[in-house]
């Protein structure tokens, strides 16, 4: 895997062995860190479903100020800090179902929220309904979430409005921000 932007544009990270990981394709990185623009610098990113942790380092790479990131499995949250001391960048793996991990972080701390879930789970959809109930985001901060193309998200959010889904084959990314009566 290869970070696509940036200072460590080019640089490989390593996943470890035998693992079943699911990266954001190179193209769609590209395509999501060209929407974020110039916000990615000096952002407070949070990485929700890591994996890899390549959209974090990816984040990093491009200028992001701050990296959270939140993978359950052991193995792969390894290898994010690995990943972090082989490029030389600094960030917070926390090892935990993001379900127990959320409550521990501070509201109104993160600038973007990215996150993975496995496509076929409710997570997406938790997550979402988690964070609504606790806004970890700034007030101009916004929320990314991977998903498969087609699917649907609650309507009923209290705090987020979906702004826009952009779709790459059968895969989709949308973008909640903040409403401005919350």
């Amino acid at each position: 895997m290869i970070i696509t932007g940036g200072e460590a544009r080019g640089r490989r990270i390593a996943s470890p062995e035998g693992m079943t990981v699911r990266p954001t394709a190179a193209k769609i990185r590209q395509a999501f860190f060209n929407i974020l623009g110039p916000r990615i610098v000096g952002a407070h990113f949070l990485d929700v479903f890591a994996g890899s942790g390549l959209i974090g380092l990816e984040a990093l790479s491009r200028g992001a100020e701050l990296l959270v990131s939140i993978e359950e499995n052991r193995k792969m949250a390894r290898a994010i800090e690995e990943n972090l001391n082989k490029l030389g960048y600094k960030g917070t793996v926390i090892k935990s179902d993001f379900r127990a991990a959320l409550p521990h972080l501070d509201a109104g701390s993160f600038d973007i929220i990215f996150a993975d879930p496995p496509y076929k789970s409710p997570f997406a959809v938790n997550l979402l309904q988690a964070l609504d109930h606790r806004s970890l985001l700034k007030s101009d901060g916004l929320v990314a979430i991977e998903h498969a193309k087609g699917h649907k998200f609650p309507e009923d959010l209290v705090h987020f409005r979906l702004q826009d889904t952009r779709t790459y084959g059968r895969t989709g990314i949308s973008f909640f921000v903040a409403c401005q009566n919350s």
